[in-house]
């Protein structure tokens, strides 16, 4: 396939903000006091469909505004990473762009034995995946080794470990960085958020396993690869005696994530940058509910998205990006550089139309309680 280019999709439907449109949107936040807007990101998890972060970026990055901490889930803790390194937009798209993703991603079956089909049909029989698996013994259909291996080679020397970012209270705000990535322990049977969680109890073992003298000294790019394990399609991760899989089963899109300290406290203070959410949404109609089977698929999906739904019905407050994947799976990794054309272009023309038509900071404030001259 050829390299995909996104400079090409952006002069085809004409991508690009006016000076005018940058000035409206930049007067919706004040600067810091280094004269630069500052903003918080959470990515929704969701495969392939994260090429539609893409366009987004790039409609932030020509507003100017900075990323200061980062947070997401699978293919969505991909970009955080990416994005926490400073990686900046034009390696990024350039990056994507030469991306074959089953040549690259999955080039690792974890057995020649396993029934080998499309990989973007590989789920639509996962009773008969799971079948096969169990034949073969095996956790899952491919590797992630590639996918670790390719996000550190994007990484480079720029973030090796969630160490190398500061969230030091002695740093100005605007300075305090962090990454938190979204991983599910089915062991202990409870959502981890990466680094945090490593020196809890049940966690010491992955200490050992890795060597870790701090919870901050773990790779970034294995964190990625953790919450990036689809289950049956990638084999589980493991974190001590912890099996690990995608952190989407239960929480694709955590929003929450840096509302927790300021819900903790009598008074928070007030935000000094908005938390925006970048969330690849399709148009998922209501399950028909006919069958045991139906009941059981729709309690298994429930599951997964009730805890996000609800936080994002509570405490949305005009900061969500709403991008429509509609068509694209998230295992469509065969996606065709039409596919990435669309994606691109839907993130591009949702965030333009967001920030200039929704977004508004003050009125943000206002709705969660904050009293704002």
């Amino acid at each position: 396939m050829a390299d995909w280019n996104p400079a090409a999709v952006r002069m085809q439907y004409n991508l690009v903000l006016t000076e005018a449109e940058k000035a409206e949107i930049l007067a919706q936040l004040p600067p810091a006091e280094d004269g630069n807007r500052y903003a918080d990101a959470v990515f929704e998890g969701g495969g392939v469909k994260g090429t539609a972060f893409l366009g987004a970026l790039r409609c932030f990055s020509e507003v100017g505004i900075r990323w200061r901490k980062l947070a997401g889930t699978s293919a969505g803790s991909i970009t955080a990473a990416l994005v926490a390194a400073e990686v900046g937009i034009e390696e990024l798209e350039a990056s994507l762009g030469q991306l074959d993703y089953v040549e690259d991603l999955l080039s690792e079956p974890t057995s020649r034995f396993l029934f080998q089909r499309s990989p973007d049909r590989a789920l639509d029989n996962p009773l008969g995946l799971v079948a096969n698996l169990w034949v073969t013994r095996q956790l899952g259909k491919y590797s992630t080794d590639p996918l670790r291996n390719w996000v550190a080679g994007i990484l480079g020397d720029r973030l090796h470990t969630f160490a190398d970012l500061s969230d030091s209270p002695d740093l100005p705000w605007h300075q305090r960085r962090a990454l938190k990535i979204i991983v599910s322990d089915i062991t202990h049977g409870e959502m981890l958020v990466l680094p945090d969680d490593l020196e809890r109890g049940v966690n010491q073992a992955a200490m050992k396993q890795y060597n870790l003298s701090r919870q901050d000294d773990f790779s970034v790019a294995e964190a990625v690869r953790l919450s990036s394990s689809i289950p049956f399609f990638f084999e589980p991760g493991r974190l001590g005696d912890a099996t690990i899989v995608d952190g989407g089963i239960l929480s694709n899109f955590p929003l929450w994530i840096f509302d927790l300290n300021q819900i903790a406290q009598p008074n928070p203070p007030m935000p000094r940058c908005p938390t925006f959410g970048f969330r690849i949404a399709d148009d998922m109609a209501k399950p028909t509910i006919d069958s045991a089977i139906d009941v059981f698929s729709a309690m298994l999906t429930t599951i997964m998205v009730a805890k996000d739904r609800f936080h994002l019905r509570k405490n949305g407050q005009g900061r969500v990006i709403n991008i429509d994947t509609t068509g694209v799976t998230a295992t469509q990794f065969n996606l065709s550089n039409a596919d990435k054309d669309r994606l691109y272009r839907q993130g591009y023309e949702a965030t333009r139309a967001f920030l200039l038509n929704e977004w508004n900071w003050t009125e943000h404030l206002r709705s969660r309680g904050y009293d704002v001259a």
